[in-house]
Formats: C-alpha cells, structure tokens, sequence
C-alpha cells in the first residue's frame, strides 16, 4: 500500500517516497510508504517488493550514513533499531547487468521520556473508498491536540504513512478489501512518542 503526497484540493495531505535516481531506470527501488517509525526495540519491516525491473540484489544502508549494512536477495528486510534514531534508510536495488536505482525514505526511532506527554485519540475517524474498484481510501479525522506534532495512519495494525501536523486526511492507495480493514490514526509528538488510536474499520468489498 501507498500514500501520496501533494496538497489535495480539499486541504488532505498526501505522501510520496520520492526516488533519488540512479545510472539507469531500467530499475527502480520502491517502497510502500513514506517514513517509517517506530520505538526502540520495536521491529520494522522493509519491504521493496514493488520494485521494478528485474532486480538481482538490494543493498540497505539502514542508518543513512553512505555504508551499505546489508546485502540481500529478497526484497524483504526486518530491522530493529535498539535506540532513538532520527535519520533515513537508504535502498539501492541493482540489476544483474549493473544498473542501479537508489531511494531514500525517513526513519524515526522514539520514546517517551518520564513524565512525557502523548497525544490523545483523534476523534470522528472516517474511512471512504475513493476509487471504483474501493483500493484507494480517503481517512478523515479531528483533533485540536497541541501535543501532536504529527499525525500516523495505521492499516490493519501496520504503518501507512505519516502526515504533517496540519493534516487531517490521508488517501492511503492499494488497499486489499478482500476482508473488514481496520484503519487507525495516531498523533506523534515532536521527540517520536505515539499516541493513543483511534479509527474506524471499512468493510470489506462486495
């Protein structure tokens, strides 16, 4: 699944992980969402199987400093970062040939601090499908909470994206609704503590 970014018209914020390029474009290096986060210690799935070309290995470099920490096959990699983290992972995917494409997505690893304060629960979470065959989702919601500085939608318990404090929509694309689908909001404040979620769960298709 996706979310687009640009300022939609009707004032929603939508998020893209945007490529860095490469030697050729025969390749590509995707990934599902824009910016992952997460606590210490909490594991974070890296998923590029939506890559293009025929791609014979992908490099990580998980902390974004220009060193290639892993080299795999799969297009899958779990990571735990074991503390506070604010940066980006960098993917490079490469071909048999040699071509290369290379992207960039940001990463934030956070706690709570004693006596820090989370976001409260958004409230009036709506879901709509937005599109003919119902894959791509429009999410809505209302808060007046300072302490969200900003805002994670969750699908089915997993990260989908995180939006600008001014948000307060989300088109999240390729959903499956082959079943009920569960979407959440959460407000993060400014050091990477989560709030508490709310939402609302969008039936499955017909």
């Amino acid at each position: 699944m996706q979310t687009q970014s640009s300022q939609a018209a009707g004032g929603g914020l939508q998020i893209n992980t945007i490529p860095l390029g490469g030697s050729n474009l025969n390749v590509e290096a995707r990934l599902p969402i824009n910016g992952y986060w997460a606590r210490p210690g909490q594991e974070i799935t890296y998923d590029a199987s939506s890559s293009l070309g025929t791609i014979g290995k992908y490099e990580w470099d998980l902390e974004g400093d220009g060193t290639y920490d892993q080299t795999t096959t799969s297009p899958v990699l779990k990571h735990t970062y074991p503390a506070p983290f604010d940066g980006r992972m960098i993917l490079r995917v490469s071909s048999p040939l040699g071509s290369t494409n290379v992207l960039q997505t940001p990463v934030h690893i956070g706690s709570v601090g004693p006596g820090g304060v989370r976001p409260g629960p958004p409230t009036n979470v709506k879901a709509e499908a937005v599109s003919a065959d119902g894959t791509q989702v429009k999410v809505t919601w209302e808060s007046n909470d300072p302490t969200a500085d900003s805002w994670a939608v969750a699908v089915n318990g997993f990260p989908a994206g995180r939006m600008a404090k001014s948000a307060r929509s989300v088109t999240v694309t390729d959903i499956r609704r082959d079943k009920d689908v569960l979407l959440q909001v959460i407000g993060i404040t400014a050091d990477g503590a989560l709030g508490e979620r709310a939402g609302t769960t969008l039936p499955a298709a017909k």
